[in-house]
């Protein structure tokens, strides 16, 4: 049984036909059985009405019949009488009683003498006027009529004049047979009902089948196909406007199409000029004739509509295909590699083919890596500038190490951009591989820090020579000791002894110092405190500069946050310039106090390191050209012109920036800033 109701309840839940059916038969079968509820009643109240007024004419009929004989005393003819209208068929009873109630004369003999127990007449006695209703005699239903006598004067002689009614005239009518013509007439309007609501129900389901649920079950249909990429489905009607409207402007975009009503394509030249775009364009259309002709009702233009919105996916389709194709292309054809990367996680979700090509992984293994995923360094600079990008900025890091998957490095530019893929929030990045650059870049730092040696080389004789004439004196006045046989005490053969040591590890100190500057640095990166390699440079350049009468004012702050840089080519970028700072004093000549000032200090979450001197300053026709290669102010041999070169592309590489201020016989001031961390 449940199974039976979920199955009719399916019946109806999934079957648009099957509740508009259900619909209407509820609603017609409501209002007709109202109706026939109605007529029924309408009918009984006529019949019960009708048969009450022939119960009221048969009981006035017995009264005149009897009324004469009764006024002559003749109650054995009044008697005789009852009992012949008692034969009557639909008479079921006739009684005459007195007003006490005692049956005097009756259609039945047998009931004379009796009291009476019909409560029709009971009430009539007791009110004295005419009552009638329906009463039951054993199961036979009875419509009576009790009519009082009155005591008239041709009565008075027999029965006297205190007496204003003398009895009651009780006739009953049975109501089985206009019982039977009510339930006959019920049962009729039944059948009629059922007949007219099985007719009203058989038609519908015809048109409901044809006009609506079969034309929305094809559209359902269609939809289903659509929705499993079945796009190009022909169905509808065929319109050839232009050949109903004798039409041959085969430029029209309409003209020879079937695909669609005409109405829906757009740039149409109905009225020698292109239209608008649907749906704007049915303000003209539906002026048309074919409109008027071939529009058709709600769901036709439903199932045209739906033809349309097919129709316009479809070429929405081909053009995403299109596009997506072209996208593809462009995205594989760039000669960089691209990547997509989550905003949040940095996780790739996208890359080319030149990608996989340059790092030596498939598409699925670098959708299963992170973007930093691809460097054994740690940025923490790129990973908090990517968690903080905004909309519209762009974000370019020079020179930083990537990985291979056989573990080879490489140099790369990365270039970032916040994008929407996919609906969510993604940076687009390139990297552009600088591998051969940074090799020929540090070939050229390098033959700069020979160069720089070659400057430092009396300088750095100086610090080595002092050492040696410390080490030569001690081991002269050992041997001059010997030599005399004489004894050394030992406090003085100790300090000398540590003396000699000290100058040793100084001599030592140089020499590592300077083996250091010339090994060839790798463009990495690490937390460095500028101060630092300042004061190497000091270490080596501090005598030179005493000897070349030039003062040196330090002023180096405590406590600087860190950046990020390497150690080594800091100090290239100091040894250039101060070594050009010493150039440009010597140029003053050896009358003029000669200052050297180098200061740093922290401004606006920058690291901040300025190089000045007093010397002769640089002319102001080249002063825009200052780090342009081989462009140099000394003269011819004593300078290659790629110092302030290459110290400014090592600050850029840091993502620092140095700038100029000359004044000539003034002096001139180098400022270098880097981002702290």
């Amino acid at each position: 049984m449940p199974f039976e109701i979920a199955t009719i309840t399916n019946l109806f839940r999934n079957n648009l036909r099957n509740k508009i059916i259900l619909g209407f038969s509820l609603i017609l079968c409501s209002v007709m059985g109202f109706f026939t509820y109605y007529q029924t009643i309408r009918q009984i109240k006529f019949y019960t009405a009708e048969q009450e007024s022939r119960a009221l004419k048969v009981s006035n009929i017995v009264m005149r019949s009897i009324e004469y004989p009764m006024l002559d005393g003749e109650m054995e003819y009044v008697q005789k009488i009852l009992e012949d209208l008692n034969e009557a068929e639909e008479l079921h009873r006739i009684i005459l009683c007195d007003r006490n109630g005692i049956i005097k004369h009756a259609g039945n003999a047998d009931l004379i003498g009796s009291s009476i127990n019909s409560e029709i007449t009971k009430r009539s006695l007791r009110s004295k006027s005419l009552v009638n209703g329906f009463e039951y005699y054993g199961k036979e239903k009875v419509i009576s009529y009790a009519m009082p006598i009155r005591n008239e004067k041709a009565c008075n002689k027999c029965h006297g004049t205190e007496r204003n009614m003398l009895g009651v005239l009780s006739v009953g009518i049975s109501w089985l047979p206009t019982e039977k013509r009510i339930i006959a007439l019920r049962n009729r309007e039944i059948v009629v009902t059922l007949i007219l609501i099985g007719a009203a129900g058989f038609f519908l389901t015809l048109w409901l089948s044809h006009y609506i649920t079969r034309p929305i079950s094809r559209l359902t249909s269609m939809a289903d196909l659509a929705s499993h990429g079945k796009s190009a489905i022909q169905f509808g009607k065929t319109i050839k406007c232009w050949e109903e409207l004798d039409c041959n402007k085969t430029e029209c975009p309409a003209y020879g199409g079937t695909d669609m009503p005409c109405w829906f394509v757009q740039n149409t030249l109905c009225r020698s000029k292109h239209s608008e775009k649907f749906p704007e364009k049915l303000e003209e259309c539906i002026k048309c004739e074919i409109y008027k002709k071939y529009s058709g009702d709600e769901i036709t233009r439903l199932s045209d509509s739906f033809k349309h919105m097919l129709y316009s996916l479809n070429q929405f389709e081909m053009e995403l295909i299109i596009s997506e194709r072209k996208y593809r292309d462009l995205f594989n054809a760039d000669p960089n590699p691209i990547f997509i990367v989550d905003g949040g996680t940095f996780a790739i979700l996208d890359v080319n083919e030149t990608a996989q090509g340059y790092y030596g992984y498939s598409r699925e293994e670098f959708l299963q890596k992170s973007f930093f995923d691809l460097s054994n360094i740690a940025y923490k600079d790129i990973i908090d500038d990517f968690a903080s990008i905004k909309k519209g900025k762009t974000l370019l890091y020079l020179k930083r190490q990537h990985c291979r998957k056989d573990n080879g490095f490489f140099y790369v530019n990365i270039h970032v951009r916040p994008a929407e893929y996919m609906k969510q929030n993604a940076l687009i990045i390139t990297t552009s591989d600088v591998t051969e650059s940074v090799e020929k870049e540090a070939q050229l730092i390098q033959a700069g820090k020979m160069s720089a040696l070659g400057t430092m080389a009396s300088g750095i004789a100086h610090e080595l020579n002092q050492p040696l004439n410390v080490i030569k004196v001690g081991s002269d006045f050992f041997i001059k000791m010997i030599g005399r046989g004489e004894s050394i005490d030992k406090e003085t053969f100790r300090s000398m002894a540590e003396e000699m040591s000290r100058y040793v590890d100084r001599a030592s100190e140089i020499i590592n110092h300077m083996r250091e500057f010339a090994r060839s640095s790798d463009a990495t990166r690490s937390e460095v405190n500028i101060n630092k390699p300042i004061a190497d440079v000091f270490k080596v350049l501090k005598q030179q500069l005493i000897l070349h009468q030039i003062d040196i004012e330090l002023d180096l702050a405590k406590n600087l946050p860190p950046i990020l840089a390497d150690h080594n080519r800091l100090e290239q970028v100091f040894i250039n310039l101060i070594t050009n700072a010493r150039d440009a004093l010597e140029e003053r000549g050896k009358t003029w106090k000669k200052i050297l000032k180098v200061r740093t200090f922290t401004e606006d979450k920058q690291v901040v390191a300025i190089v000045s001197d007093n010397g002769k300053g640089i002319p102001a026709d080249i002063i825009d050209k200052i780090f342009e290669p081989f462009l140099t102010t000394k003269e011819i041999g004593t300078g290659t012109g790629l110092g302030l070169s290459i110290s400014y592309e090592i600050v850029k590489d840091y993502e620092g920036e140095i700038i100029v201020e000359s004044k000539k016989d003034v002096g001139t001031s180098f400022k270098v800033t880097f981002p702290a961390i």
